[in-house]
């Protein structure tokens, strides 16, 4: 009777599983913002946002283009004003970013001896809407400077990280990465199992392999000198209401992670796993090591800070726009 009574326990489980990935499809196909009649505000913010970003990684390039991205400038162009067709607020963080960075772009280009007339035109019918005060597109540092927050007050030591697309030339230390990650081990992690792991190659084969299949990396890849593999063990959790906890329990290792490699002088980019199933198993083929029962999650580009360098410097959302208090 009790082998009778695990058979049926086993049997509901399976069906749960298949109900609750499903429910999660017809979410996630029923918001997604490619879905035509997705027409929210938090929509159409987030295709500006990302489309804005894709400029300004661009001109985070130790060596931008003379000229790039005047297609994605085109569509960007399409997307504010559907915004403010739609009646959405002109003072709203992603409408005032994407007119900062796109000022940021024109001035840059000008340095390097190109101009789109018609671009520069259009832009200026944006003027209106400008609010004064507000900062984004690339910031021009130096590594003393930015080190020199090391040991301030936390809010400064954390303000100091940005995405780099910039590094040195050389390999990464493993010691200082091990030592980062002994800190990123302190993350908040289900039930302390620490189903986080992180994977370095040395070899240049391996992390050039990687670099080509990565998304995200367009333009700074032969500027990475490794990349860091973040993995997650499904074999960790236990129940369907669980399926997600791989990304949770990763994503708060590697803030944690990014944030140590940056105590450590250490430059670094996320960079996103787009979960394609033939993809990760191409990504597991490159790296040959990291067992089925892992799901990657991310890679982290990474670099030792260069003496000079350039990043981008996006704008943050108001406060009131993400805690909400009832």
């Amino acid at each position: 009777m009790p082998e009778l009574k695990k058979k049926i326990k086993f049997i509901i489980d399976r069906f749960s599983m298949i109900y609750e990935f499903w429910c999660d499809y017809c979410n996630y196909r029923r918001w997604n913002y490619n879905n035509p009649k997705v027409v929210t505000r938090a929509a159409q913010e987030s295709k500006m946002l990302r489309q804005t970003h894709m400029i300004e990684k661009g001109m985070s390039l130790s060596e931008p283009r003379k000229g790039f991205g005047q297609q994605k400038i085109a569509v960007l162009f399409e997307m504010m004003d559907q915004y403010l067709k739609m009646g959405y607020p002109s003072d709203g963080m992603p409408f005032q970013d994407a007119i900062i960075v796109l000022n940021a772009y024109v001035d840059m280009q000008k340095g390097l001896g190109y101009e789109n007339a018609a671009m520069v035109e259009k832009l200026k019918t944006y003027d209106t809407y400008r609010i004064d005060g507000l900062t984004a597109g690339i910031k021009y540092d130096t590594r003393a400077n930015l080190m020199s927050n090391i040991d301030k007050p936390f809010p400064e030591f954390f303000y100091s990280r940005h995405s780099m697309r910039q590094f040195e030339s050389k390999s990464i230390n493993i010691e200082d990465v091990e030592k980062a990650i002994k800190i990123a081990q302190k993350a908040p992690t289900a039930c302390n199992r620490q189903a986080s792991k992180v994977y370095l190659y040395k070899d240049k084969a391996t992390n050039d392999a990687l670099g080509e299949l990565i998304a995200g990396n367009t333009g700074f890849q032969q500027e990475v000198p490794n990349y860091l593999v973040v993995t997650a063990d499904v074999s960790a959790f236990y129940d369907t209401f669980e399926r997600n906890q791989v990304y949770v329990e990763a994503g708060l290792f590697s803030m944690a992670l990014v944030e140590a490699l940056h105590y450590y002088g250490i430059g670094s980019c996320i960079l996103q796993n787009g979960e394609y199933y033939k993809k990760n198993k191409k990504f597991k083929e490159i790296c040959k090591n990291i067992p089925e029962n892992e799901r990657i999650i991310l890679f982290v580009a990474t670099g030792y800070y260069k003496n000079e360098f350039s990043y981008a410097m996006s704008l943050r959302k108001n406060v009131e726009d993400v805690f909400i208090v009832k």
